[in-house]
């Protein structure tokens, strides 16, 4: 059972019906065990037990949103992907 928590992440609670795209990378070191470390954390946060596969797409979007540069470089790039 998870414990009530009081502290919050940067990534929201998950919907776990999202389509998923494949993604294939490995980790090492320090970024494998804190995203292990981080994989808990969201687990007893928010009462969810959820994958990698599933948080870490929601970490990169978090953090994209979040990057003040980026946002910046996407409205001069007029908002637009580059196939």
């Amino acid at each position: 059972m998870a414990r009530p928590s009081t502290t919050s992440l940067a990534v929201p609670r998950i919907e776990t019906d999202e389509k998923t795209t494949d993604l294939r990378l490995r980790l090492k070191g320090k970024l494998a065990t804190d995203l292990a470390d981080y994989l808990r954390a969201y687990s007893e946060t928010n009462g969810q037990a959820v994958e990698l596969d599933q948080l870490v797409p929601h970490m990169l979007a978090t953090f994209m949103d979040a990057d003040r540069g980026f946002q910046s470089w996407r409205k001069s790039a007029g908002g637009k992907a580059q196939p």
